[in-house]
């Protein structure tokens, strides 16, 4: 589970911004907290960004996405690559400083603090903490690219992974790949939270939900709960014509510099949709056929079931973009029922649908701002004076809270 995210400098955010997952003790006993044994803290299921346009809430979300492709692709990082990061640069084009990350999380009952810096050529400062005891144990600290300090009985072991530990690299992942014990399951962590991403195809998930019967009909359930006239999603494999697989083929061989082998497939996965109209007639479509918006909420709900089990992590930008305010309403609803989302699985979205104020507590809501600099700041809603009474959303349309368009003339 994820507890914090922390970033500093990166592309809009200059100072560190934290968005915090912890529910305050006064909500603790609300249906949008998890309840875990292993687990001595409460955290959230959800956790919005709401503000106007160009503030920030975007990157927010992309720089948690950066963040973790970034550790998971440290060991296919050619040597001596360049880093691809984007640092603050309004009004202060001869920025230098690094770019901060920081995790803090649960892995199997641990609370691990994990966190690096970088810039556009080598990794400045890596760490990593976990809590066996009350107190923290630090695992590893990494500071001027290449200096260590290595904590624990096996300090030769982990030496000799760092000859394996280019200076463009993460030492955690490297060290997880070498097999490591004590770092593969903090590894482990960001494998499993972030699966969907590692190589994100909507086909693929249908595909393991429509295996599984129960979710399956889940999916069909809630569609149509949401009043889509769907009666069955299926997968299709549609051949790829020889022209086709040819040019893929030739592609293909000229991106991979190495011998590596490599197989194109004769045929894609295709999503065909099942409907049925008001007068019983069945017809089909593919749902990248169908309205922007279908197919929005099909991708959102598929991501939710194929995390539901066992739990992990899922960001949206602008949920509910394409789709209806009630749409939107009703996914963040099955993210807080037990019955759907069963592994607690967490959303970090960004939105400009004011009506979910209505629905979660204060303390689940970031309201992103710019100052002056063109900078992105966030202020927690909960920590405005806010009575039981209040209309929330009538308040912050209001400017009472701020973080909304300010309209000239």
């Amino acid at each position: 589970m994820l507890v914090q995210y922390a970033v500093k400098n990166f592309k809009s955010i200059k100072d560190e911004v934290v968005i915090n997952f912890s529910a305050d003790e006064k909500y603790c006993d609300s249906e949008w907290v998890i309840h875990n044994e292993e687990i001595p803290v409460s955290l959230y299921k959800c956790i919005g960004l709401i503000g106007p346009n160009a503030s920030g809430k975007s990157n927010l979300v992309e720089s948690l996405y950066y963040a973790f492709k970034f550790i998971i692709n440290t060991i296919r990082r050619r040597d001596n690559s360049k880093i691809l990061i984007k640092r603050f640069a309004y009004g202060d084009v001869d920025n230098e400083s690094p770019t901060d990350f920081e995790f803090i999380f649960y892995q199997k009952g641990i609370k691990y603090v994990y966190g690096f810096s970088i810039n556009e050529s080598e990794v400045l400062e890596e760490y990593l903490m976990g809590y066996f005891t009350v107190e923290p144990e630090m695992l590893f600290e990494r500071s001027a690219g290449q200096h260590y300090e290595f904590y624990g009985k096996d300090v030769k072991t982990q030496e000799e992974i760092v000859g394996k530990t280019n200076a463009n690299r993460l030492y955690m992942p490297v060290a997880s790949e070498w097999g490591y014990a004590p770092l593969k399951s903090v590894y482990e962590w960001f494998e499993f939270h972030f699966r969907q991403y590692i190589d994100f195809k909507v086909s693929q998930m249908l595909s393991e939900i429509i295996e599984k019967e129960g979710r399956k009909k889940v999916l069909i359930q809630e569609l149509q709960r949401a009043d889509f006239n769907i009666k069955d999603i299926y997968i299709k494999n549609r051949k790829i014509d020889q022209k086709s697989h040819d040019f893929i083929e030739k592609l293909f061989a000229e991106l991979i510099v190495e011998n590596d082998e490599f197989q194109i497939s004769d045929s894609r996965p295709v999503i065909r949709v099942v409907h049925e109209n008001g007068n019983g007639e069945v017809f089909e479509t593919e749902l990248d056929e169908d309205s922007s918006g279908t197919e929005s909420f099909v991708e959102n709900i598929a991501e939710l079931l194929y995390l539901s089990d066992q739990g992990g992590f899922m960001f949206e930008d602008e949920l509910g973009k394409t789709y209806h305010t009630k749409l939107a309403q009703h996914f963040l609803k099955m993210f807080q029922t037990v019955s759907v989302n069963k592994g607690n699985a967490q959303l970090l979205f960004t939105t400009h649908n004011t009506k979910v104020l209505k629905m979660v507590n204060p303390d689940q809501i970031y309201l992103v701002d710019k100052n002056e600099m063109g900078a992105t700041i966030v202020k927690l809603l909960d920590d405005y004076a806010i009575d039981e009474d209040d209309d929330i959303e009538l308040g912050y349309l209001n400017g009472r809270f701020g973080s909304v368009p300010y309209m000239k003339g």
